[in-house]
């Protein structure tokens, strides 16, 4: 049951508000998951999503895990799905210590051991088995050194220890040596080695790191040719006589045929420009008969009526003259007036319901007041 604070006494609004949500039939499950916010200018901490099968990505976003991958959920307790019955926002916790945290999911575990045996100490034990690998108000573990000179043999066994051990560092320890790499030398085959197993160990997929040092190298060598086009581009774009010699005292290597290639843009996919659809009677019609004066092959009587027709038909939509539709029915005729910009498949709807066999007019002037009557016929 929702917890209301001994001696506060609702007012009539709250009373009814409460009675209200109260009286909503009560969920049947809910998911509980579990996201680890790695170190930013924040400490590490781990978010606890309540009901989280109703979170949305964008929903997450405040917090900085958009694109994050929940490592643990487990279902609702009944008392969880009660408690937060009430809620009016999205729930979440958020936890820097361990202890806590695992303290409060003690308490949730044994309500779920009351309604299923078992459930409860396993999601316990599992919970506990992530401590290690998602450190939380700790202090921080011994890390891999990265020596401030490497040579380029250096390198490569750097890249290879990486590869064969990156997988038993943690979260933190990537993002931290990480931010090292950024700070330092920012060397490009280590930065990228470094998000790669960041992004495994984000992501729990452990298993399937199968990176080789050629990979590696050429995802640099790729953003090394990228970085170096986006700067000749911005040379040459400030200063097309000199860019050749300016981008020559940056890579000294540069060639004309070099400068030529980083210039040349394929040919890019043009997107349609976005309209709204014609579909009021008179822009319908007049559309038609432009089709019909360009694609048909009309005599002379035909080509003037058509002109003229196309004449009256701009003169009424410019003056936003009604469409007037004449019906004759039991030898008694009469018009009904149409807004300007009657869309065609209403006033279309209504010739065939003219047209049906033993319509009168008193029923068909009930059906033209609830059309015009209607927002969602104009």
């Amino acid at each position: 049951m929702v917890k209301i604070k001994e001696g506060y006494v609702m007012n009539a609004r709250e009373k009814a508000e409460f009675d209200r949500v109260n009286a909503l039939s009560r969920k049947t499950s809910g998911v509980v998951a579990y996201y680890f916010k790695p170190q930013t200018k924040y400490p590490p901490r781990i978010y606890v999503f309540m009901h989280a099968e109703i979170w949305c990505d964008r929903n997450r976003r405040p917090m900085g895990l958009f694109h994050a991958i929940s490592f643990l959920s487990r279902p609702m307790n009944r008392e969880e799905i009660e408690y937060h019955h009430f809620d009016i926002r999205l729930c979440y916790h958020q936890y820097e210590d361990w202890d806590k945290l695992i303290y409060a999911e003690e308490q949730e575990a044994e309500e779920l051991d009351k309604e299923n045996p078992g459930t409860g100490s396993a999601f316990l034990e599992k919970l506990k088995s992530y401590r290690n690998d998602y450190p939380v108000g700790q202090p921080k573990n011994s890390q891999p050194r990265i020596k401030e000179q490497l040579t380029e043999s250096g390198e490569n066994i750097l890249m290879a220890e990486l590869i064969t051990n990156g997988q038993h560092y943690s979260v933190q320890q990537i993002s931290e040596l990480l931010n090292i790499e950024q700070q330092g030398e920012k060397r490009m085959t280590i930065l990228i080695l470094l998000r790669e197993l960041y992004k495994s160990k984000a992501t729990g997929q452990t298993g399937g790191f199968n990176v080789t040092i050629a990979q590696i190298e050429r995802k640099a060598l790729m953003s090394q040719q990228l970085t170096r086009r986006n700067y000749v581009r911005r040379v040459y774009r400030k200063n097309k006589l000199f860019a050749l010699e300016e981008v020559s005292a940056k890579y000294p290597d540069y060639t004309e045929a070099m400068l030529q290639a980083d210039l040349l843009v394929t040919k890019t996919k043009l997107r349609k420009k976005k309209r709204k659809p014609i579909v009021d009677l008179r822009r319908c019609q007049l559309e038609k008969l432009a089709r019909k004066l360009s694609l048909e092959d009309l005599t002379e009587q035909d080509y003037q009526s058509t002109c003229c027709r196309i004449v009256m038909l701009q003169n009424a939509h410019n003056l936003r003259l009604p469409i007037p539709l004449t019906v004759t029915l039991n030898k008694k005729t009469l018009v009904y007036s149409f807004g300007w910009r009657t869309r065609e498949s209403v006033v279309k709807s209504f010739v065939d319901l003219a047209n049906t066999p033993g319509i009168t007019h008193e029923w068909l002037g009930q059906r033209y007041k609830e059309m015009c009557s209607s927002n969602y016929s104009f």
